[in-house]
């Protein structure tokens, strides 16, 4: 999360997706497009399971890791390689599709 953000406007959702854990380990289930509609969808720097656990394949057949298209991972005909553990996020703003926000991420 960015900044000084006041966490106290998580509280579990009926309709969830996702489940977000915080630092003292209290956990809410949330929908992920209620992540980006907060605009807490800002994770630079963070440990991030796209490539491992989710690609992108681009019409040109480009593969990449989610679809914010962190990393570029090779190329569906001539062959990619998914990044084992994760990537470390490049992207100002998860700006995939919720699938992405979805993606299991991490300070450390």
């Amino acid at each position: 999360m960015r900044g000084k953000q006041t966490l106290t406007k998580f509280s579990d959702q009926e309709n969830h997706n996702v489940i977000v854990t915080l630092d003292d380990g209290s956990e809410y289930r949330v929908y992920s497009n209620w992540i980006k509609n907060q605009d807490l969808d800002h994770w630079k720097g963070w440990h991030c399971h796209a490539g491992d656990t989710r690609l992108y394949i681009h019409h040109t057949l480009d593969v990449w890791s989610g679809e914010c298209q962190n990393d570029y991972l090779g190329h569906a005909i001539d062959g990619f390689e998914m990044i084992e553990g994760g990537t470390i996020c490049k992207r100002d703003r998860c700006h995939g599709c919720t699938d992405d926000l979805a993606v299991a991420k991490s300070k450390d």
